[in-house]
């Protein structure tokens, strides 16, 4: 089983990369807005109160929001899902 030290780092990262981008969360609750809008499925919002949890408690995003940050802050997202244990396969 993972520890809860090793979610923090995956929090981390993401809150690092979106510092580096200059955007705060609400920024990225509105590009989510966006997303979700063109991709037609509310599942793809962020709220940024979940943002918050996402990047400073053991939160693990679920898939959508999980495309959702690759999406916005330019990562892959096979390398985000490698952050919360899933291996490329």
């Amino acid at each position: 089983m993972i520890g809860s030290k090793h979610l923090l780092k995956p929090g981390r990262h993401l809150r690092a990369r979106r510092l580096s981008l200059n955007l705060t969360l609400r920024d990225v609750h509105r590009a989510s807005l966006r997303l979700a809008r063109e991709l037609r499925n509310p599942a793809f919002v962020i709220p940024p109160s979940r943002s918050h949890d996402i990047e400073t408690k053991t939160i693990t995003p679920n898939i959508h929001r999980l495309y959702t940050l690759a999406h916005i802050y330019g990562f892959d997202l096979r390398e985000l899902l490698g952050w919360y244990g899933v291996p490329r396969r």
